[in-house]
């Protein structure tokens, strides 16, 4: 069998099983050499375990076709991550989805769901006590903390831990919409409420699920070419793992993993999947610590914003129909990760992008703490956000010590402190204490932000990176990592082969801004050095459908 498009080259870190201890090993803390990294105690919430980094092979729905013993040891001899899970078993998982679809139906889980509105609600604050009522009667009545919410499609991901839940947690694969968006959401939810914080990639599509087994564990559904592309399988992996997830979960992986045939050691044979696993994890055991995700932009969007996935209708908490604020973050979203909407059952466009300025934002709720907004040099208010007198005063605190509000004219007049700025779609900028207000219009527009996006970017990451690939700047305490996704090249229908179009191949170019050059640089996913020339940079090129992960040593 052929590997998967791009990254193929990784396989050479099945050299690195050595290292496997230091999976454990604490390192020394981060020093924020980074400008853009003002809280460590912010953002850095806590791990989902105090070893670290946990990557799950799920055991379930095994089927007839393998032994629930022999897929353990297959598990530990293939060293392809493990298979009890960090994350609580009191979980509310998929929930938003199954609030607004699955009143009286039973979901994958077996539990028959009671959910919906019973009643036509009067206003937003009115779903959020209906959706709480529901999660808790739902998922948690009687249970002991932990409480994990694994939330699925809706971007919901704040109210969980606003909730009471301990644990964070969003789906990606699936028919989900823009995989980086739920990133954003998650680890802005898990940094604004101190909780830890997964991800759980599910590799039904379509319909139609991977499964290399001779029994069709999933029926009509089942088949080695449904699902996801392995390409789009690695890349969401890598992604969750740069992007700071305490775990990762590989959903109903321990069938997946596996072709039904039995090698000398008396385990499983790896399937395709399977591949993809084990150089997941074997990049996590030979770089346990990759540092902070550098996000230096936060949206901060109305605690009562109830946007929703897609699904072709635009409707807040599934009910009220969106208003021009609204329809802001959505044109703004669509902005920085360009066409990931309603890709739902399509040939995997769309659900992670190359966007023009990678993974720099994280998804606030404006009733953040002070601490939490100060620890972002920009945020960026998006909706139609009603700020009480105490809570604008706690932006205009936030400028004075430092930080950037871009503010959209539409929001103004929430803040009398800035009501000087003439108003329009002219850009206007008024400094104030130590900090800035950078006001854009017209309102509830967002045509005028990408360039200042692209300035403060420039301001606040130690490297610039070439147009053409999605991408992540994470600060270790003594070096930079830099990862390269190239999110185009590959598409694939749900139960079809994947097409490859190896002509989407981009060079990227990696250019140091940061305060003292780097040492050296390497490519650590194809272990070799890399001429560098504080100059120029370094250029890669990252396949179709592929990844580089570069190391920028400092010291």
């Amino acid at each position: 069998m052929n590997p998967p498009i791009g990254v193929s080259s990784l396989g050479i870190l099945l050299v690195l099983a050595a290292p496997a201890l230091r999976a454990a090993e604490k390192t020394e803390p981060l020093s924020p050499v980074s400008h853009a990294v003002r809280d460590l105690s912010v953002w850095s919430p806590p791990p989902i375990r105090p070893e670290g980094f946990q990557f799950e092979i799920q055991i379930s729905s095994l089927g007839s076709s393998y032994d629930l013993e022999r897929v353990r040891h297959s598990i530990r001899s293939h060293n392809l991550g493990e298979y009890d899970s960090a994350v609580s078993k009191v979980m509310a998982a998929e929930w938003g989805y199954s609030f607004t679809h699955l009143d009286g139906q039973v979901d994958g889980a077996g539990r028959r769901i009671q959910a919906g509105y019973p009643m036509p609600p009067a206003d937003r604050s009115e779903c959020l006590a209906v959706i709480e009522a529901f999660l808790k009667r739902q998922y948690i009545a009687g249970a002991d903390h932990p409480w994990a919410s694994m939330n699925g499609h809706f971007p919901w991901h704040h109210y969980a831990a606003e909730f009471g839940f301990d644990q964070i947690g969003s789906e990606i694969g699936e028919n989900i919409n823009n995989y980086q968006w739920h990133v954003a959401l998650t680890r802005g939810a898990a940094r604004q409420y101190a909780r830890p914080w997964f991800m759980d990639f599910s590799a039904w599509h379509g319909p139609g699920v991977t499964d290399y087994s001779k029994g069709k564990i999933w029926g009509e559904y089942s088949g080695p070419d449904h699902g996801h592309s392995m390409s789009l399988f690695e890349r969401s992996l890598f992604m969750c793992y740069m992007a700071g997830a305490g775990q990762i979960t590989a959903e109903a992986g321990g069938a997946m993993a596996f072709l039904t045939t039995v090698d000398e050691q008396d385990r499983y044979h790896l399937s395709p999947y399977g591949e993809v696993c084990r150089r997941l994890r074997l990049f996590t055991l030979a770089h346990p610590d990759v540092g902070i995700p550098l996000t230096p932009f936060a949206i901060v969007l109305d605690f009562f914003h109830g946007a929703y996935p897609g699904f072709g209708k635009r409707r807040a908490f599934w009910h009220f129909d969106y208003t021009a604020g609204d329809t802001m973050t959505w044109d703004l979203i669509d902005m920085i990760w360009p066409g990931g909407w309603e890709v739902m059952g399509r040939n995997e466009t769309g659900t992670m992008v190359n966007g023009p300025f990678g993974d720099t934002f994280d998804i606030l709720l404006h009733n953040a703490p002070q601490q939490v907004l100060n620890s972002y040099p920009c945020l960026i208010l998006s909706g139609d956000i009603r700020l009480s007198p105490a809570e604008t005063a706690r932006y205009v605190n936030y400028v004075r010590q430092g930080g950037t509000l871009i503010l959209n004219s539409a929001l103004q007049r929430a803040f009398p402190d800035y009501a000087k700025l003439p108003a329009g779609a002219t850009r206007h900028e008024l400094v104030d204490g130590r900090g800035r207000v950078i006001l854009f219009g017209p309102d509830f527009q967002v045509r005028g932000l990408e360039p200042i996006l692209g300035e403060q970017l420039a301001r606040h990451l130690p490297v610039n990176v070439s147009p053409g690939v999605h991408f992540l700047v994470n600060q270790a305490r003594d070096r930079v990592y830099v990862t390269l996704i190239n999110n185009r090249g590959v598409t694939k229908a749900p139960r079809e082969k994947p097409v490859i179009d190896p002509g989407e191949a981009v060079a990227v170019t990696v250019s140091w801004q940061g305060r003292t050059p780097p040492k050296a640089v390497r490519d650590i996913t194809r272990q070799r050095d890399l001429d560098w020339q504080p100059g120029t940079g370094v250029t890669s090129t990252v396949p179709a459908g592929g990844l580089t992960v570069l190391e920028f040593v400092q010291q």
